[in-house]
């Protein structure tokens, strides 16, 4: 009997003990996995300090051998995006932010070249709490005269939301983004999301001449704001490198004398 309860006290005994090492081990395993977390995010953190510092050297580099005046960022961010509160995308979201910014002149054409950030607005139904980083181009001519638009590709949209509030509310109506749809063009119409207000929408309809609406079709995700002297063009959540900013700034430089082409032929007509 004392034989069979020694027995048994060493059996617990040596359940106990390795029913503690396992603990121990299993301690080792999650502090190990918890420090191997800590090491990715700080390595994480570490290359993308490094690939940003090194892509705003870049930039700056870029912006000397164009020309161009250099600002790696500005110290109020609403304040500096007022001077172009009258294109949409700056209107979209929280939390805007930018940076790498180059300012200078090309074929008599005022240019700004920057990136720009923002995260989604919380309120509306597409938002996935994500953040959008776009390099935008804009062009200032006073041979321009826009009706305030936006131009995107076309995605999930809030159509039901906008007219269910229209019909809410009529009186605010007007001041609501406008979805214009264009039925003899319906690869245009099925490609991109054009909006204006309900205001101005015969004038947005009138600069959206066949010609600018072939071009869309060809261009495909090309993203275009305009807004009286001023045009925008950027890919939504597209960062540029300097290597491709020649090319996208030729184009924005294409879609300005494009949009003036077709401003003077709507004011005529």
């Amino acid at each position: 009997m004392a034989v069979f309860g020694l027995q048994w006290v060493m059996r617990f005994f040596n359940q106990a003990k390795n029913f503690f090492r396992r603990n121990e081990e299993d301690t080792f395993m999650e502090a190990f996995i918890g420090i191997g977390i800590l090491c990715v995010i700080f390595v994480g953190f570490a290359v993308a300090i490094i690939s940003g510092r090194r892509h705003a050297q870049a930039m700056k580099h870029f912006s000397e051998t164009i020309g161009f005046s250099y600002m790696p960022h500005v110290e109020d961010d609403e304040a500096f995006l007022q001077q172009f509160s009258r294109l949409p995308l700056f209107s979209r979201g929280k939390d805007q932010d930018v940076w790498n910014i180059m300012k200078g002149h090309v074929q008599g054409l005022e240019v700004t070249i920057m990136e720009f950030r923002y995260s989604y607005n919380s309120s509306s139904i597409q938002s996935t709490g994500e953040i959008s980083t776009q390099t935008v181009v804009i062009i200032e001519s006073d041979t321009l005269n826009l009706p305030s638009f936006s131009l995107t590709p076309q995605k999930t949209s809030t159509g039901l939301e906008k007219k269910f509030f229209s019909a809410l509310m009529p009186t605010f109506s007007q001041f609501i983004p406008q979805d214009i749809d264009f039925d003899s063009h319906p690869l245009f119409s099925k490609l991109y999301l054009l909006q204006g207000t309900r205001k101005n929408e015969g004038a947005v309809r009138k600069l959206f001449n066949h010609e600018v609406i072939r071009y869309y079709e060809i261009q495909k995700d090309l993203c275009t704001d305009g807004a009286g002297n001023t045009i925008m063009c950027y890919s939504l959540g597209k960062e540029l490198t300097p290597e491709d900013i020649p090319s996208f700034l030729d184009q924005t430089i294409e879609v300005y004398a494009m949009f003036q082409r077709a401003g003077h032929v709507s004011s005529a007509t």
